[in-house]
């Protein structure tokens, strides 16, 4: 008889154990689906980032073409010509300002007369810089199919402590770009409320 009401209460703990446990279990649908909506809201965040975190012209920097090509120069450093690291192949500095701005640079023989010179490279000037790192905040299409994004951007320089800021980035679309976008402009914003 002790057997029996062993077997019987066994029974009954593991149908109750299994009542509880029931609910929990999912086929996967809920979490498909909230990712889907994920996706849908911002499918190009992935794209904006990846972007905005090989970019080193902000602000001013934009009005100078110069400016621009010496800059992505620094987004281009493991590409560095391996007998010569103070160089970049032309080509890549030039592919990489089309894809990103959306700028065709087609001479840079005057660029940076003052430093030295190798055919079919650009001089990568010595210099400290500043790398930044971006966290999207938000993304927002406007009506002309552009895209402004804000996002919170970390800059570590060479010099000083990390500083935390925000920025906000035009994007418009460029089949011809390797990424699919141009970036028309990123500003660092002093104060966050003039966004």
């Amino acid at each position: 008889m002790k057997k029996i009401l062993s077997l019987v209460l066994c029974v009954v703990m593991l149908a109750v154990c299994a009542s509880l446990i029931a609910p929990m279990i999912s086929d996967g649908s809920q979490v498909a689906a909230a990712t889907n909506v994920a996706v849908q809201k911002n499918p190009n965040e992935a794209r904006f980032l990846n972007m905005l975190n090989h970019n080193f012209v902000y602000n001013d920097d934009f009005s100078d073409v110069d400016t621009i090509v010496n800059n992505s120069s620094l987004a281009l450093l493991d590409l560095r010509d391996e007998n010569n690291e103070d160089f970049i192949k032309e080509a890549f500095v030039k592919g990489f300002v089309k894809d990103m701005y959306g700028i065709d640079v087609v001479d840079m023989s005057n660029l940076n007369a003052e430093f030295p010179k190798l055919e079919g490279f650009l001089y990568v000037i010595p210099r400290g810089y500043t790398s930044y790192e971006h966290d999207i905040v938000s993304i927002s299409e406007n009506e002309d199919g552009s895209f402004t994004v804000v996002s919170e951007v970390t800059s570590n320089s060479h010099d000083g402590a990390p500083k935390t800021q925000k920025a906000v980035s035009l994007f418009v679309e460029n089949d011809e770009s390797a990424f699919g976008y141009n970036m028309i402009y990123c500003n660092i914003v002093a104060n966050s409320t003039d966004i």
